[in-house]
């Protein structure tokens, strides 16, 4: 009884709503025009918008709804999906999360935000940090690239050292990695070449004791102001590193033609020692 009573007065009210507001002391009391205190706190009406009339309703306390099935609310443009198992879809009733959002979203507080546009990209805004701080991150290709732009002039920026601009990146700070490979042609074979000039040791003696450094290698001075092209050092220092092989090379034929000849004066040294005593 107390159900259908319920419903007839809820219809009545929709009925009468374009005319008039009605007023409500609590869920199951009568109407109360001569309290207009009460509008603020219980209003079932209607509202005129740009779309058309629709429900308005206020009621003290919040609205208690409860189903063991699941919950549809549909307009004309999007759905909102709570299943039996309490997941929320918005735009699908299919949600396979907690929340799940199918199209675009924005969380927003002030004028600092987190949204993502539906189609790959992903900004995050926080005016906290500078003029324009925000974060972009999107998908070309399957490769993700992170932009960034506030008080710098562009650039990724991770962390407090690490900053990647276009095809370059800087680091202020200590970088460790278990294995890095280092593309770079040419490499420095050219020195086992037949018509590569070996410079003479005697030259770079002269070298070191005027410049205190190698031929073709960067002073200390130079590093320290500069910096060091990792590549390019190695590939320098694989040079030298091949020069002195062949330096070494060299030494070990001249080693072994003394050798050789030692042992040639040893015999004729004996063979001599042997006639005299002879004699």
């Amino acid at each position: 009884m107390k159900r259908l009573l319920l419903s007839s007065f809820f219809l009545l009210t929709v009925l009468f709503a374009k005319a008039q507001d009605y007023y409500f002391t609590n869920l199951y009391g009568g109407e109360w025009q001569t309290n207009p205190s009460e509008l603020p706190n219980y209003r079932i009406s209607n509202t005129q918008t740009t779309t058309g009339w629709v429900l308005d309703t206020n009621w003290w306390g919040g609205i208690k709804f409860n189903t063991h099935g699941a919950i549809k609310l549909k307009s004309l443009w999007g759905t909102v999906y709570v299943s039996e198992s309490g997941s929320i879809g918005i735009n699908t009733e299919n949600p396979s999360k907690t929340l799940d959002v199918f199209g675009d979203f924005r969380v927003k507080s002030n004028d600092n935000y987190f949204s993502y546009n539906g189609v790959g990209t992903i900004e995050l805004k926080d005016n906290n940090q500078g003029s324009g701080g925000r974060a972009l991150l999107h998908d070309i290709n399957n490769v993700l690239t992170l932009n960034y732009n506030n008080d710098f002039s562009g650039g990724t920026k991770i962390g407090n050292t690490f900053l990647v601009k276009g095809d370059n990146a800087a680091l202020q700070g200590k970088f460790e990695a278990k294995e890095i490979k280092v593309t770079l042609t040419p490499t420095a074979d050219f020195v086992f070449e037949e018509n590569y000039d070996l410079p003479k040791l005697e030259e770079v003696e002269k070298h070191i004791k005027e410049k205190k450094h190698l031929p073709e290698i960067a002073s200390a001075k130079e590093m320290e102001q500069e910096g060091v092209n990792v590549g390019e050092f190695q590939i320098k220092l694989l040079q030298k590193i091949e020069e002195l092989t062949l330096y070494t090379i060299e030494q070990n034929k001249k080693i072994k033609e003394l050798s050789l000849h030692n042992l040639e004066q040893d015999r004729h040294i004996k063979e001599l020692e042997s006639k005299i005593n002879k004699n």
